[in-house]
């Protein structure tokens, strides 16, 4: 676990330096992912290595926590559970960082994302908005900026209860991204909701126990 809170990050920059950080270590894991082999010695099966994270912004309680032999200067409260939710989600999406709406909204100004539900983690009762974090401002290869206009357009069906307007959007996103997690994830979604409709009331969130 890392964090950013005053001293070390002034104002509100705290979400943009935390979101920089996590693109940085997964681009320094993509180097170390070639290098792999050399550090295993493995020539053949050479283990794949992924991180998982998880971003998300809120009032925490920040502190020196221990005893007179074992003290650890760190963070509690709700907000680190909601993080540590965030980073097991993942999975379910086939990402790598999932950040918070408040974090998106706070670092707009030098990071890309793209949003990808209204969800309500585990242990929660409250929806939070879940973004996607893809790259830095401006810096988004045109076929990303294309893959996210796409998604968004089908996103938007989605929540509209438009299913067969969605899955075109979403296959769309596949043939130009086959390996694109949340695409697929959103593809088998819909078969279930066509199966068995949601609600008159549905407002597109959705509740995992991840």
């Amino acid at each position: 676990m890392a964090f950013w809170t005053p001293p070390f990050s002034a104002g509100e920059s705290h979400a943009e330096e935390a979101c920089l950080a996590a693109l940085a270590q997964q681009a320094a894991l993509v180097e170390f992912r070639r290098e792999l082999s050399n550090v295993t010695g493995l020539r053949r099966n050479v283990p794949d290595f992924k991180v998982r994270m998880g971003i998300a912004t809120g009032d925490v309680v920040v502190g020196t926590i221990g005893s007179d032999t074992t003290k650890s200067y760190t963070v509690v409260g709700d907000i680190v559970n909601v993080a540590s939710r965030l980073e097991g989600v993942n999975k379910v999406y086939g990402t790598s960082i999932l950040v918070s709406g408040e974090t998106m909204r706070l670092a707009q100004q030098v990071v890309e994302g793209r949003e990808l539900d209204l969800l309500v983690v585990g242990g929660k009762t409250e929806p939070i908005q879940v973004f996607e974090l893809i790259g830095t401002a401006g810096a988004l290869a045109p076929e990303l900026l294309e893959l996210r206009g796409v998604f968004g357009e089908g996103l938007a069906a989605y929540r509209k209860r438009q299913w067969d307007a969605a899955s075109a959007k979403f296959t769309e996103c596949l043939r130009m991204a086959p390996d694109d997690g949340p695409s697929n994830m959103f593809l088998q979604r819909l078969v279930a909701l066509q199966a068995t409709p949601p609600a008159a009331d549905w407002n597109g969130v959705w509740i995992t126990t991840k």
